[in-house]
């Protein structure tokens, strides 16, 4: 396990989590929302599938059980799902700390239950700063603000410690290529039925621009995943989904760069926060003989 190339992995994708929203507005001007979906993850499994063929990539199932193959097709679609839904019903800001809380504590768990990892002074440390940034980053917030919206944002954050956690399990296992076809074409499915059910299967015509940014934003998808693959199979997935946290500080430098979009006090309070809980995840605090 080389740790130090997993930490840069997960930071790397919390970067390009960061940057997603970028895309998203700009796919948003000619797509709704489970369109964009279905655009993105096309190109992402179009482009996984030709490194497959082109590249001649091991093929290879065996000793994995298609229940977990399943399982780890479908929990980042659901993800997606709970996700929408929790925005529709409450603030996006919301969403985004409740996904992230309900990861950081369900990773906690898988972890010590299924991957034998031990909650230490460390972990304990970068948890409790992580949650904390998450509250300053939803401030004003009191317990009657609890709605339906949050509790779908817990159950997006335990479906995307489901995802990372086969992620962690079946990265080694399987070629990582084959696993990100596998999780894009689950995810291809459940947006077209998605689209059915919200009568918006009918593509528009989108500009050349849009479906630029789309190609981009398909080739981001691959990328992330694939530094997901590689991050938490060298590294401890609690710790890992407080690393991916970063696409909070991220998102907000972006924000500014792009829509000058001022950070509040409180944001740069909790980002300063996200930032102490990283560096505590790739610190060695083990005391020297």
């Amino acid at each position: 396990m080389n740790k130090t190339k997993g930490f840069l992995s997960l930071l790397t994708a919390g970067f390009l989590f960061g940057f997603f929203g970028i895309l998203v507005r700009l796919l948003n001007s000619q797509l709704s929302n489970y369109q964009q979906i279905l655009f993105r993850s096309v190109v992402g499994f179009v482009l996984a599938s030709l490194i497959i063929i082109l590249f001649k990539r091991k093929i290879s199932f065996k000793n994995i059980s298609l229940i977990n193959l399943f399982f780890f097709a479908v929990s980042l679609p659901l993800t997606i799902i709970f996700y929408t839904l929790s925005i529709l019903k409450t603030k996006i800001i919301l969403a985004v700390a409740t996904l992230y809380l309900g990861s950081i504590l369900f990773s906690l768990l898988s972890g010590i239950l299924f991957f034998k990892e031990k909650l230490t002074v460390k972990k304990g440390l970068a948890i409790i700063s992580s949650i904390i940034a998450l509250y300053y980053f939803t401030i004003p917030f009191s317990l009657t603000n609890i709605n339906i919206g949050l509790i779908f944002g817990i159950l997006s954050g335990f479906m995307d410690a489901l995802s990372n956690s086969f992620k962690k399990h079946l990265g080694g296992k399987v070629d990582r290529f084959l696993l990100i076809a596998i999780q894009m074409m689950g995810t291809i499915i459940v947006s077209l039925a998605l689209m059915f059910y919200t009568k918006t299967l009918t593509i528009p015509q989108i500009s050349p621009f849009i479906l630029s940014v789309g190609l981009i934003f398909g080739f981001f998808l691959m990328l992330n995943n694939y530094l997901m693959l590689v991050g938490f199979h060298n590294f401890d997935l609690n710790l890992g989904t407080i690393v991916l946290s970063s696409e909070l500080l991220f998102a907000s430098i972006f924000g500014y760069l792009f829509y000058k979009e001022i950070p509040t006090f409180n944001e740069l309070i909790g980002g300063g926060l996200i930032t102490f809980s990283i560096i505590i995840a790739h610190l060695n605090l083990k005391k020297n003989k």
